[in-house]
């Protein structure tokens, strides 16, 4: 088992996320890995991401902590969420200058339907937090993994009782769904399996969770899942 968990955007006091949040200084960080590793009685942490970016602290400070943490053997790996790409590769910079562990992983919200422009998914509070086409070739170009969360929709693509969020309600998104179900019915699987081997297959490793066993268990199958590359272009150009 590997243990992944984020610091830096816990609320001050609730309610009051996202103006009032913990921040990325060094005092918030050691006080939030020293919490983290006590409530989960563990001496390390696989993977840590910085949950949001903080523009009141410098990135060189943030990623000064860090280094003392990765030092220590108390902290693995480094990955980010909400944060634009110029300051992950600043942060990347800074980390190689003094010899520490850069940031290698980003966590973004990322799935098969793209909103309308200019508008965020639900749960989705930061203007750089859903993965871009700049974000994934500063990935690609890096060596970076890709994470997505929310790759489901929450199970809007199987669930018809969950409608598709509004921001996705456009010409493209009709398209695209229509292609997405002659795909999975060809097949015999369900949308979301479509979805979920359509990211792994770009690179992109899916977030997945689920209130039910056989959830988790169809999340898995979809791993096993290759899509052939007229599939593949179909999906990517739907008409």
């Amino acid at each position: 088992m590997r243990i992944s968990t984020k610091v830096g955007a816990e609320p001050l006091w609730p309610g009051s996320w996202p103006d009032h949040r913990t921040g990325l200084s060094p005092r918030a960080i050691g006080a939030a890995v020293e919490g983290i590793l006590d409530r989960l009685g563990v001496d390390r942490i696989d993977l840590l991401w910085l949950h949001q970016e903080d523009r009141a602290v410098a990135i060189e400070d943030t990623v000064d902590a860090l280094a003392a943490l990765t030092s220590a053997g108390t902290v693995t790996r480094v990955g980010a969420s909400n944060h634009p790409a110029w300051r992950i590769e600043r942060a990347r910079a800074h980390a190689k200058s003094i010899g520490s562990v850069p940031i290698d992983a980003f966590q973004l919200n990322s799935t098969y339907l793209r909103t309308r422009p200019g508008t965020l998914p639900p749960g989705v509070a930061h203007p750089f937090g859903v993965l871009s086409d700049e974000q994934r070739d500063f990935a690609r170009d890096n060596g970076i993994e890709v994470w997505a969360y929310t790759p489901l929709l929450s199970g809007a693509y199987d669930n018809q009782a969950k409608p598709v969020p509004e921001v996705y309600d456009h010409p493209g998104t009709t398209r695209r769904l229509a292609v997405l179900e002659e795909i999975a019915a060809a097949r015999g699987v369900g949308r979301g399996q479509i979805v979920l081997g359509w990211q792994l297959a770009r690179g992109i490793r899916p977030i997945v969770g689920g209130s039910r066993v056989e959830q988790l268990d169809a999340a898995m199958d979809a791993a096993s899942i290759s899509l052939t590359a007229q599939e593949f272009d179909r999906l990517d150009t739907p008409v």
